[in-house]
């Protein structure tokens, strides 16, 4: 590519901000050339180590931004190049620096506007690959396993143990429900259309420049039901709590984006039943990562908590909790 022409050597310094859990980011530039790239490498944290081989994250975001190239400086950033281990564990990709943008906080979390540019964001995303064959599919990405939804049964004794102080007696009860309620949605997801899922969208993965929202770390893309990362972004980043009418206004914008990229036969209504399904999948989110994230750092520790109840308040707007 052309990126490597002439001189290849780069000078790279610490990109500023938080740092990432499965990556490390820097600033590349390089003598004569008027760009600035982010150059993404992989974690030495062992334990980032060990969760990216499980689930072959460079391998994965590579390969998803191979489909996200036409998207490319879009709602994506341009990738210019990309390697991983035989593994997939380990990495580098050379990505378009996207300046004079703000990243999303997720202690902070998103206002009304901003989550309605991140959904159009993700909805453009979802258009371009909808209803990708499952042939195709297995062929680079897996299926999405929704946060690893379908363990949230063997977490839950650690769950409970690590955050039991922190639920009211309530939730204490509710939560319980909690498997048995995703093993549900997770049986009636298979029989729904499936497209590129990014799986971890929420306000920490987002950049914002000039009315746009750019989508960042796709390491965990895979395939699967889009209205998903609708859940995952609103249940878990909203700075305040969303009744039911301002969730159904975001989640139609999203359908209407569909409709704009050539989704055809996919009605409002099915778009909200799979909303729903989403919401009941992003409630195994606390319990499979909350234990986790406590371990990391101060902010793994707020973003826990915040995820318990935002997610577990959404619950109950539903009525599943």
């Amino acid at each position: 590519m052309s990126v490597w022409n002439g001189n290849p050597r780069f000078l790279v310094k610490p990109l500023p901000g938080r740092p990432g859990f499965l990556s490390h980011t820097f600033q590349a530039s390089r003598k004569g050339d008027p760009r600035n790239y982010i150059l993404k490498v992989g974690a030495r944290d062992p334990r980032a180590q060990e969760f990216s081989q499980k689930i072959h994250a460079f391998q994965r975001e590579a390969m998803a931004y191979e489909f996200l190239q036409p998207l490319s400086h879009s709602v994506v950033p341009r990738c210019f190049a990309s390697a991983f281990t035989p593994d997939g564990s380990d990495g580098l990709l050379l990505l378009e620096e996207i300046t004079k943008a703000r990243t999303g906080d997720q202690v902070a979390g998103l206002t009304f506007r901003d989550l309605s540019i991140a959904v159009q964001s993700i909805g453009i995303v979802h258009a371009r690959l909808w209803k990708r064959p499952r042939r195709a599919a297995g062929k680079s990405l897996p299926l999405h396993q929704y946060n690893l939804a379908h363990e949230a049964k063997s977490h839950w004794r650690c769950f409970f143990k690590e955050f039991r102080a922190w639920l009211s007696t309530a939730d204490k009860i509710r939560a319980r429900k909690i498997p048995g309620i995703v093993s549900f949605a997770l049986c009636l997801v298979k029989k729904r259309p499936i497209t590129l899922v990014h799986g971890d969208l929420r306000a920490d993965n987002l950049l914002f420049a000039k009315g746009r929202v750019f989508i960042l770390d796709w390491q965990i893309a895979a395939w699967g039901v889009g209205a998903f990362d609708l859940a995952r972004l609103i249940g878990g980043s909203t700075r305040r709590p969303l009744g039911l009418p301002e969730q159904r206004k975001l989640v139609q914008l999203w359908h209407q984006t569909l409709k704009q990229g050539g989704v055809q036969k996919y009605t409002w209504a099915e778009a909200w039943q799979d909303y729903r399904l989403g919401v009941a999948l992003t409630l195994s989110i606390p319990i499979t990562n909350g234990p986790t994230l406590v371990q990391l750092s101060p902010r793994g520790k707020k973003i826990a908590h915040l995820m318990i109840r935002r997610f577990f308040r959404n619950g109950r707007e539903f009525g599943l909790l």
